[in-house]
């Protein structure tokens, strides 16, 4: 039986120069051109869930293995790599207490002073529909006190708020507060 460094050879011929060389890889070897790897060479939806769950393993990338091959910055504004992320993907529950500081809320509950009227439509500016009504006070220009009339108002369009069928508050100031979304 033939061996040739301890391996069997079943048939031994007489030139056994080639048979245990490695070949080298024909793209190393410069025989087949190398491909660019950028977006412009793949569908939009080649890497879907289903090809993606079909090749990578469940668990193959752990918070561990992630922090290893992905830089710090990576996913910022600048790059614009925060639309890789759904909207909602990031909600209340993963933002932690504290996280989130008085300096970068920019004043979203907003207080405004105006002169009452009739029951009816009022002038508010800079308040939209997105926002939220939180209260009117009426103080009383003679006495100076205080009356909760939020129950009777809601915000009508950009601008205004409305009372119809409410209480007139002529010669009174109303005080609105509302939340600036």
């Amino acid at each position: 039986m033939p061996w040739k460094n301890g391996r069997y050879i079943p048939r031994a011929t007489t030139d056994t120069s080639k048979a245990f060389q490695r070949q080298p890889d024909p793209i190393i070897a410069g025989k087949l051109p190398l491909v660019d790897v950028d977006g412009e060479n793949f569908a939009d939806d080649l890497f879907d869930e289903t090809l993606l769950s079909r090749v990578i393993a469940a668990s193959t990338f752990t918070p561990t293995f992630l922090l290893r091959v992905i830089s710090k910055g990576t996913f910022s504004a600048a790059n614009k790599m925060r639309s890789l992320f759904a909207t909602g993907f990031v909600n209340s529950d993963l933002i932690e207490d504290g996280a989130i500081t008085g300096a970068k809320i920019t004043n979203p509950i907003k207080i405004s002073l105006i002169s009452g009227g009739a029951a009816g439509v009022h002038t508010v500016s800079g308040i939209t529909i997105r926002d939220d009504l939180i209260a009117v006070f009426e103080q009383n220009g003679t006495s100076g006190i205080l009356t909760d009339l939020s129950s009777e108002f809601s915000i009508a369009k950009a601008d205004t708020i409305n009372n119809t069928g409410g209480t007139a508050t002529s010669s009174d100031k109303l005080l609105v507060f509302y939340l600036s979304k």
